[in-house]
């Protein structure tokens, strides 16, 4: 959904929307993740000027295989956020960035994308290193039996082979 900014009154403007897989996916491109269903959010904007300021509460329901697993889950996303939005300007020439410059974003026509700010949204709220669980045990790197079920058969031959036993106990001063 596209919202020109012109149409948001000194009031505000609360919008509710929507985002499919196939929306998000025409957007990105790829995604790293799966949706079971559509990413719900709700929008509140408010305008200055050329300045508008979005907060909102994204909820999405976000698939991913655990990296060390590799068996598929759920990841629950309930989260809010603001973003602060202005027009770019085109006479501004190079200069440095400061702090304040990173929470900004430009704006370079007068519409809103609502579904690019749904994507951004959840890709920062998606997990770096997707687990399952934070005491996912992961795969036997020999056997690749999940380890999480109990020990593998190879588990006799992970022990530290016998020649090495007196550095066990070796600290260095």
């Amino acid at each position: 959904m596209k919202i020109d900014i012109e149409d948001i009154s000194e009031a505000g403007l609360s919008v509710d929307v929507s985002a499919t897989a196939a929306e998000l996916v025409a957007i990105a491109g790829k995604l790293d993740f799966t949706l079971s269903a559509p990413v719900q959010a709700r929008l509140e904007m408010s305008r200055t000027g050329g300045e508008v300021q979005v907060s909102g509460e994204i909820k999405a329901s976000l698939g991913f295989v655990c990296s060390r697993c590799l068996k598929e889950f759920e990841y629950p996303v309930d989260a809010a956020f603001s973003l602060f939005y202005t027009r770019q300007r085109q006479t501004e020439k190079e200069k440095e960035l400061t702090k304040a410059d990173f929470d900004v974003n430009l704006l370079a026509s007068n519409e809103m994308d609502t579904t690019e700010i749904l994507l951004g949204q959840l890709t920062l709220e998606a997990p770096i290193q997707p687990l399952c669980r934070e005491e996912c045990k992961g795969l036997c790197p020999n056997c690749g039996a999940d380890l999480n079920d109990g020990a593998c058969a190879c588990a006799d031959r992970h022990k530290t082979d016998s020649r090495f036993a007196g550095l066990k106990d070796y600290k260095v001063k």
